[in-house]
């Protein structure tokens, strides 16, 4: 389908017969002044150019007039609009919040057989979870002593993932700002207007540090109409080593399970506790499920523009004209 983006300019359409009719007056006098010349060969003239002038009078007008319609045509923005297409557009921002203290450096898990690390193993399953959110928003909150937004909210899981990688032990310091960590979490979240605001919130520990006391975050997180999704990372029963040999005992007992589950319920989410890998596996598929990504539908018709193709063939009929013109 055609239209035009400006058809008002197709009221120009007449200006030059208007001008020539205002012109004529003075065109007709200018005419009779050449005519009452005194020239003793005039016959012979007309007579030789007699074609030129025929020929000049036929084409000219017509060439001239198909070039004014043309620039007029090309004014006005002819436009070609295709069929609809519907979009969908995501509706989700997710951030993720992650502790990196010192705590985060034990290795109660293991994947494959392989011990790991708590970071490590979150890392690597975070990354599985990234994977599946394509066309989210999503960002990245590191916290220990202090907390930093490591990755701003955007579509581009690659680099996220990227970015997730770097992320070492001890990088924002050993302890333990959660609420620093959930109000940055939150402002983060809503720096992109979106419907859903998600924040994932693992820690291995309970707050300690920060300048946010955790019920103010959690108002923070309340009035942004952010979720929060909590998940206690530890597990019960770890192995470490002292100077007697390995030991086992339970290496969870800095866990705050009642603070990341009071987060959790006044914000309209759930926690969830992971003790093992395959533990943290499930709650990432759960969170999945429930945050299904709502897309609101967009539809969009293309365009292309076509006023160039008017321009450029009025301008190849005026470089004709001009040629014709002069070898006439």
């Amino acid at each position: 389908m055609y239209q035009f983006i400006w058809p008002i300019v197709f009221i120009l359409l007449p200006l030059p017969l208007i001008l020539r009719q205002f012109l004529g007056v003075s065109r007709r006098l200018s005419q009779n002044f050449t005519g009452a010349l005194k020239v003793p060969f005039f016959d012979r003239l007309q007579r030789l150019s007699h074609v030129e002038t025929a020929t000049k009078r036929t084409l000219s007008p017509l060439i001239w007039t198909c070039i004014w319609i043309l620039f007029v045509v090309a004014a006005a923005r002819p436009v070609w609009i295709g069929e609809p297409i519907i979009l969908e557009k995501e509706a989700r921002n997710i951030v993720l919040t992650l502790d990196v203290s010192g705590s985060m450096e034990e290795q109660d898990f293991d994947i494959n057989g392989k011990p790991l690390t708590r970071l490590d193993m979150v890392k690597q399953l975070a990354n599985d979870f990234i994977e599946t959110r394509k066309g989210d928003n999503l960002g990245l909150v590191i916290f220990g002593s202090e907390a930093y937004t490591y990755a701003p909210l955007s579509p581009d899981t690659t680099t996220l993932k990227g970015l997730m990688d770097e992320i070492g032990i001890g990088i924002a310091g050993t302890q333990t700002a959660m609420g620093d960590a959930l109000a940055l979490a939150v402002q983060t979240a809503t720096t992109v207007p979106e419907k859903a605001r998600i924040v994932i919130l693992m820690s291995d520990g309970y707050a300690n540090m920060g300048s946010i006391q955790m019920d103010e975050a959690i108002q923070i997180a309340k009035q942004a109409n952010v979720k929060v999704y909590t998940i206690g990372i530890g597990s019960d029963h770890g192995t470490i080593q002292d100077l007697l040999g390995f030991i086992q005992m339970n290496t969870a007992l800095d866990l705050d399970e009642a603070t990341l589950q009071h987060i959790a319920t006044e914000t309209g989410g759930q926690y969830f506790r992971a003790k093992t890998s395959t533990d943290l596996k499930k709650i990432y598929q759960l969170i999945d499920n429930l945050e299904t990504t709502k897309s609101e539908e967009t539809t969009v018709r293309p365009r292309k523009e076509m006023a160039y193709y008017f321009l450029l063939l009025g301008l190849g009929l005026w470089l004709i004209a001009f040629a014709v013109r002069r070898r006439l």
